[in-house]
This record gives C-alpha cells, structure tokens and sequence, in this order.
C-alpha cells in the first residue's frame, strides 16, 4: 500500500467504466449518464449518445498488444480500439519499473506480463487524455500515483498518493515536469540516462507510413481535435521546460518519434513565438535548416 494511502468510505469499490467515444474511466454505481471528458472543449461528444464498458466487455471489445521498443521500454496499445487510444509505456529502472500513460484496457495476458516483469512501483500519466486505464493498473499493482494538482478534478476514479506541483523526480533519472498548456496540470516525462522526452499531447507527430519511429510533421495545440493554437505564454512555458531537457527522441501517447529531439523542438517553439501561434503541422525538415 502506497504511504500515506487512507482509504475513502468505498470510492474505489465502485465498478469502473470506460467511455466508448474517449476511453475516459469513470467509477459509478451504475454504468454513467455522460463523460465528463466528452463534454470537454478538448474532444466532442458522441453523435449516437454515450456507450459505457465494463472492463470485462472492454477487454473482449479491444484486443492488448505489447513489445519491448528499447531495452526495458515496453510499450502497450489496444488495436482494434476505439476512443482516443493512447499507448502505455513502462519503463524499467534499478530502482523500480515506473508506468507513464496507459492504455484504454488491459488484457488480464498483458496485466500478467507486466506482474513477470516485476510490477510496478510509480505510475503517472501526461494529462487526462493519456489516463487510459490507470484504474486497471492501480487495482493490481498499487503503485504510487504521481500526479500533478492542477489536474486534481480529472482524477475521481483514482486515489492520487503523490500530488505535485511543477517538478518531481519520483524515481532517480526519471523527471516529471509540469508544462501546462494542454491541461492545466499537463506534464512530460524526461528519461535522463535514454535522452527520451515522453511528451504527451504537448506536441503531435505526423508519421513516416514506412517507419512508425520516424516524424515527418509535428505541430503543438491546446485543443487538436478543434484545431485551437497553444497562446503565446503556454509557448513560453513550453520552451522554458524543454529548453532544460537535454533529450534526443520525443515520445506521445501514440508513437515514439526517434527522429526529434530538442533542437527541433525549439525550432518549432520560437518560429511560432516570432510570428503568431498556430497549430498547423510543420515539416521536421524544415526545423534542421
């Protein structure tokens, strides 16, 4: 049990449901009237009215997929899936295996292989859109749940142990710093020994189709379904965070993009501090001239 952990008159008995057109988890003594995430001005509602899963009918509805990517990074996703469809990553340390994002289910095959490889100790996640199944991930392994305050209301269905504010190294090499932006409480992950910098939605790839590793575009948004540009002191913020990151890969929720780091990061940044802020894609070519 995590320190400090009180448990609370029964929340975290209450049956867990996902949301078919989000992948939001909600605990509710019946399955939801609505999605709090769906109503956001971050995502859209669902033309045909909500559909809410248990975890049982999301685990037979959306097939668990897993590989290891580099030595101790595993990465887990759900295909066929619906909803927004993040990846999970776990990383593997002396001190520990850390999880950072989760995906929208688990199979009970992919919670076992995660249990071979030695649990969990730290889990977190970038912001709510990343939040995938944390409740399944909770449940079993009862790790400590990193999350930053401002993100506080968005985390009902979990029982946050280690709130923070805008910076935390809960594991050594493993720094969690607060971006803002996306979410209030948005934040990235910084793997020092790996030079890898797990993004969240704080920036958006476009994919090579011949290599799932390798980004042509990227581009940075405060709303990307609705196209809505980050302002100009969220970029701000932005750079000030990643400028102190000495990283070589930059990986989302979705893909791990080998090919960026932060020298085109920057370039992306300050090209839109010198002009106006948008969100329109931008060829990473472009950004190394």
């Amino acid at each position: 049990m995590s320190p400090g952990y009180l448990p609370f008159a029964g929340a975290l008995d209450l049956p867990a449901y996902t949301c078919d057109n989000c992948g939001f988890w909600q605990r509710h003594f019946e399955a939801p009237a609505a999605c709090p995430m769906c109503l956001d001005a971050r995502h859209v509602v669902p033309q045909k009215g909500w559909q809410f899963w248990t975890e049982r009918e999301a685990q037979a509805r959306f097939p668990c997929h897993w590989e290891e990517l580099e030595p101790g990074i595993w990465r887990f996703w759900n295909d066929p899936v619906s909803g927004i469809g993040p990846s999970a990553y776990l990383i593997q340390t002396p001190a520990g295996n850390m999880g950072f994002e989760a995906c929208p289910v688990f199979s009970e095959a992919a919670l076992q292989h995660i249990a071979g490889l030695g649990g969990m100790r730290v889990l977190s996640a970038s912001h709510p859109h990343a939040y995938g199944a944390l409740v399944q991930l909770q449940d079993r392994f009862d790790p400590e749940l990193c999350l930053p305050a401002a993100d506080f209301a968005w985390s009902a269905a979990l029982q946050v142990s280690w709130p923070y504010d805008d910076f935390l190294e809960p594991l050594p090499g493993l720094e969690l710093h607060r971006t803002a932006g996306h979410f209030d409480g948005h934040a990235v992950l910084f793997d020092r020994s790996r030079k890898i910098l797990y993004c969240g939605d704080a920036l958006k790839f476009e994919l090579d189709p011949g290599d799932f590793r390798r980004a042509l575009t990227i581009s940075a948004h405060k709303a990307f379904v609705r196209g809505v540009p980050l302002t100009t002191n969220e970029l701000r913020r932005y750079r000030d965070v990643f400028a102190q990151l000495d990283f070589t890969q930059t990986w989302t929720p979705f893909e791990p993009a080998a090919n960026c780091g932060r020298a085109e990061v920057l370039a992306l940044i300050d090209g839109m501090l010198a002009t106006r802020p948008h969100a329109a894609p931008v060829p990473l070519d472009t950004l190394r001239r």
